[in-house]
């Protein structure tokens, strides 16, 4: 089921430990990838609050971390030079430094995105607010911000509650994030990685620029999301530029947007 797109892009379906050997060393101008979060270790933690989550026991399978050593190992090996952003919660950034900058000489920034809609669970904790965005690259990086802005490494917006019914993801990051992680760390024509797919955030704002796209996705269903919605994309973008883009072709891509009757969004937006 990997599916080709015309611009170069490719869309991987199966396990990403398996399936970034497909890719060859040396291919990768970025990585912006949303790994599994460790929330099953955080039970104690957070007195349980994690597993409280309404939508846990629905995601529960691929809520309890990855090897981050052998998936990094990978990307490291993909990439021309190392420039990534991962996402993370908090339980796991001192791995992500151990095997980042101590094991492989990374430099790194700690970008944050606070979310100042999250429901009031303050029982022996701080809120849960507040999420991480590690950004580790190699010698002088490729980072070119082009304003103040763009340049901010803290982002004050709310939980994006529609996207996560929409797109039936409860995990999914705002498209405008990371369209500016994008924009910021790659030129038009270089090639963006994303072994963490989900439901084709990434994928989405890096062909909307004119980025080539490779994503990995295990689970069918958001694999499917994810399809339609970077095909969806690329043929916006083609529209954009004034090329030929058969109507019919464009009605077909949307049509093919997930169906959201059965979508089970939190009705707090609640992020984990």
């Amino acid at each position: 089921m990997d599916k080709c797109l015309g611009d170069g892009s490719i869309l991987y379906l199966g396990d990403c430990a398996e399936k970034l050997k497909l890719i060859q060393t040396g291919s990768i101008d970025l990585v912006v990838t949303d790994p599994p979060y460790d929330l099953a270790n955080m039970s104690d933690m957070d007195n349980g609050y994690y597993h409280s989550l309404p939508h846990y026991k629905e995601m529960e399978s691929f809520a309890t971390g990855y090897d981050i050593r052998e998936i990094g190992a990978e990307l490291l090996r993909v990439m021309k030079s190392p420039e990534m952003y991962i996402w993370c919660n908090k339980l796991q950034i001192p791995d992500y430094f151990d095997f980042y900058v101590k094991e492989n000489g990374l430099r790194f920034d700690i970008l944050c995105w606070h979310k100042p809609n999250v429901p009031p669970y303050f029982s022996n904790k701080y809120l849960s607010d507040t999420e991480y965005c590690l950004h580790f690259f190699g010698g002088e990086g490729k980072c070119f911000p082009t304003d103040y802005d763009s340049a901010k490494t803290f982002w004050v917006e709310p939980m994006n509650v529609e996207d996560k019914k929409y797109y039936n993801h409860p995990t999914i990051k705002p498209q405008n994030m990371i369209a500016q992680l994008v924009a910021n760390s790659s030129k038009e024509g270089d090639t963006v990685l994303d072994c963490f797919m989900g439901s084709g955030t990434t994928g989405a704002a890096s062909v909307l620029q004119g980025r080539k796209f490779v994503g990995i996705e295990l689970d069918k269903e958001f694999y499917k999301i994810a399809a339609s919605r970077v095909e969806t994309a690329l043929l916006h973008r083609k529209s954009a530029l004034g090329e030929d883009v058969v109507e019919q072709d464009l009605t077909m891509a949307q049509l093919f947007a997930p169906d959201n009757s059965d979508a089970v969004g939190d009705a707090d937006g609640e992020e984990w």
